[in-house]
């Protein structure tokens, strides 16, 4: 159906696995670091993880092989804050193909899912700072399904969206084969805005409101670049109502309907975005929304959670500046056909 555009930057989509592995030293003294003495003594979660490269179905966009290519390490240390809606500060770092060695840290929002005891959906906005392989600028969001005690039915693990600016010139080693991971009965889809419209305020919606619909695509297998030329078929479609932006954070309502499941699942919810001014042209903005799903158990549905991440104008918070990526997780027995 053509191409369509990333805008100044290029965006990277992870799935990402606890590894079960304590933290390296470094990584943990990296962490102290960044919440200094006394804050070091609250952090809640140091986790070390594996990032894979993935292979999904051409039309839902669902995950098919979450674990397919093994591309390199992330680490990720969390303490209490409260930003708005958010309720954990984090700091991470990974190591990415062509990208290089990235640090972040941002805010993240957290939820406990009513149906799913012991989990909870975790939404981060991470601002990526600058390195020495060719990255200036950007963004990292989650769309994390957390699993602290390791209950049965998988460990903690995400979707990460990278939005960088900069070309990055760190070596991108050949793809080392994935295993299977103990990731449960989360399913993850991936996707890209396609003919998204913003119709304006109403009194409900004053930040105005944005229809769109969700086309699958893929992700190189030695990088995780996503693809600009998404899939003809419409894996969901979704309508957006924005509250007017503000710091740090504004609310938003979601309805969202996947084809990706038969019958097609409809859920609404409401939730949060947050906006990062990133080294971009002047009147655009990065924007990151984050919505837990409730449950439906009639549909096998136990939760999940849906974010979008991607460029918006400045004065229109409905709009889209770039095609922006959608994830989506749903817990449960649901199954994508």
């Amino acid at each position: 159906m053509g191409s369509i555009d990333d805008g100044p930057g290029n965006f990277s989509v992870f799935r990402t696995v606890d590894s079960g592995l304590r933290p390296t030293a470094e990584d943990n003294a990296a962490c102290n670091d960044y919440f200094g003495s006394p804050r070091s003594l609250t952090v809640v979660e140091r986790l070390d993880a594996r990032m894979y490269t993935f292979t999904n179905d051409p039309s839902t966009g669902f995950l098919q092989n979450p674990t397919a290519q093994n591309v390199g390490p992330i680490y990720v240390c969390d303490g209490p804050i409260i930003d708005g809606q958010a309720f954990l500060d984090q700091w991470g770092a990974l190591t990415a193909p062509g990208l290089g060695e990235l640090s972040m840290y941002g805010p993240c929002g957290l939820e406990f899912m009513i149906g799913s005891p012991g989990r909870a959906s975790v939404d981060c906005v991470l601002r990526v700072n600058p390195n020495d392989s060719g990255v200036v600028d950007g963004v990292a969001t989650s769309n994390s399904i957390a699993n602290p005690l390791r209950l049965p039915d998988g460990r903690t693990g995400s979707l990460w969206t990278l939005y960088t600016l900069g070309e990055g010139t760190a070596p991108v080693p050949e793809p080392v084969a994935g295993t299977p991971q103990p990731t449960g009965s989360v399913k993850y889809s991936v996707g890209r805005e396609v003919n998204s419209v913003s119709t304006g305020s109403t009194p409900a919606c004053p930040g105005g409101v944005r229809t769109t619909e969700i086309h699958a695509v893929s992700v190189d297998a030695a990088t995780g670049a996503a693809s600009t030329e998404p899939s003809a078929a419409v894996a969901a479609t979704a309508s957006i109502c924005y509250q007017n932006p503000s710091s740090p954070d504004f609310g938003a309502s979601l309805s969202i309907t996947s084809y990706g499941v038969a019958p097609a699942l409809t859920a609404t919810s409401t939730g949060q975005c947050r906006r990062m001014d990133l080294a971009i042209e002047p009147g655009t903005v990065q924007q990151s929304c984050g919505f837990t799903l409730p449950p439906q158990p009639a549909l096998g549905l136990t939760g999940g959670q849906v974010t979008l991440n991607g460029l918006v104008p400045t004065n229109d918070a409905a709009g889209s500046a770039n095609s922006a990526i959608w994830t989506t997780s749903f817990l449960g027995s649901i199954t994508p056909r």
